[in-house]
């Protein structure tokens, strides 16, 4: 019969206690090897995150300027298709060297745009116009000492058009007094573009193409929009 009873020990302190014993029995170079293996995984991951983890110059604020053309889409009961053309500003803010968040102001112009009455019998379309507001996540994709950088977004925001009318045998001059058609409507874009950057803070949007969709009552349109013009960078941060 034994003197102690080990049955009802539990097991996990005991293997504790032996680990630890066998370990003091271990030679003083055995624990520096086994303690290099340990810190040799974490220093090579830390080599290899550091330089992606380094500090990038990037402008804390983007303000843009240029022409736009957007082709509205076909007017009910036509074959040919409605552009508007006019101008485009932008601001965007950079919160990191790939994200920020991107704001745009249309004001596009033509005769015909947006059908939004059916002009009474010998009167027709004139100086109507499209004015869009948009705001929304854009991603950017930029390399230091790089020429170029390309970005994509997803932006939505207000459509608001004026359907303007006239009489044939009316004046040009006398637009403010025809009565004009107004409404307005959610919208939204989803694109990207290409900006060659120079020095000295500017850049040229060499091209921004974005797929449009509109909802005007009775008369809904998806198309295509088309946008250049110059970049200034404002606020580097480092």
């Amino acid at each position: 019969m034994a003197l102690f009873d080990w049955s009802g020990l539990p097991l996990r302190p005991l293997r504790a206690a032996a680990s630890m014993a066998g370990r003091f029995d271990r030679p003083a170079w055995a624990l520096r090897v086994s303690w290099i293996r340990r810190l040799l995984l974490p220093a090579c991951l830390l080599l290899f995150i550091s330089p992606l983890c380094q500090a990038q110059d990037f402008p804390r604020w983007e303000l843009s300027g240029g022409f736009s053309y957007y082709l509205v889409g076909r007017q009910p009961g036509l074959t040919i298709t409605t552009a508007a053309h006019g101008t485009q500003a932008g601001l965007a803010r950079s919160f990191t060297n790939y994200f920020r968040i991107e704001s745009e102001f249309d004001a596009g112009f033509a005769n015909r745009i947006i059908d939004l009455t059916v002009p009474p019998q010998g009167w027709f379309h004139y100086n109507s116009k499209l004015l869009l507001g948009l705001v929304g996540p854009e991603f950017v994709y930029r390399r230091p000492n790089r020429r170029f950088s390309a970005f994509g977004h997803y932006l939505t925001g207000v459509a608001y058009a004026r359907d303007n009318q006239i009489p044939k045998t009316g004046s040009p001059t006398g637009i403010s007094t025809v009565p004009a058609a107004t409404d307005s409507t959610w919208t939204n874009a989803l694109g990207g573009g290409v900006d060659w950057i120079f020095p000295h803070q500017v850049s040229f949007r060499m091209l921004e193409v974005d797929w449009m969709r509109t909802d005007f009552p009775g008369n809904p349109h998806s198309n295509w929009r088309f946008v250049t013009g110059f970049v200034l960078r404002l606020g580097q941060h480092q």
